[in-house]
């Protein structure tokens, strides 16, 4: 069964010594389905006007098929889930001369 993250752990270390942050992202998911929502309408009319500036030359490009695709069916719904829930598990490590910070998805 697919779940998805639950936190993300941030760590830096350089010449100051900071605590690690702990984000919650299960709280961050409600945030996120009121920004779609808000922007839904956004969406849906730039949909529509992509159509519409495509739809006079009789002919679809790939990329309008691909937005549409997207935006308007299950699959890519389900597509934007499944990238969600691979996130767990992802460890970024980002290292420069002075610092370096580690991100964990779990």
């Amino acid at each position: 069964m697919k779940r998805l993250p639950m936190l993300m752990h941030v760590k830096t270390h350089g010449k100051k010594r900071r605590p690690g942050l702990w984000l919650p992202l299960f709280l961050l998911l409600p945030l996120g389905l009121v920004l779609l929502i808000i922007l839904s309408p956004l969406i849906l009319l730039a949909v529509i006007i992509l159509l519409r500036v495509s739809g006079r030359r009789k002919r679809l490009s790939p990329a309008v098929r691909a937005i549409c695709g997207v935006v308007c069916s299950i699959r890519g719904i389900r597509a934007a889930f499944d990238l969600l829930c691979s996130l767990r598990g992802l460890r970024v490590d980002v290292s420069s001369h002075e610092e370096r910070v580690y991100i964990s998805v779990i």
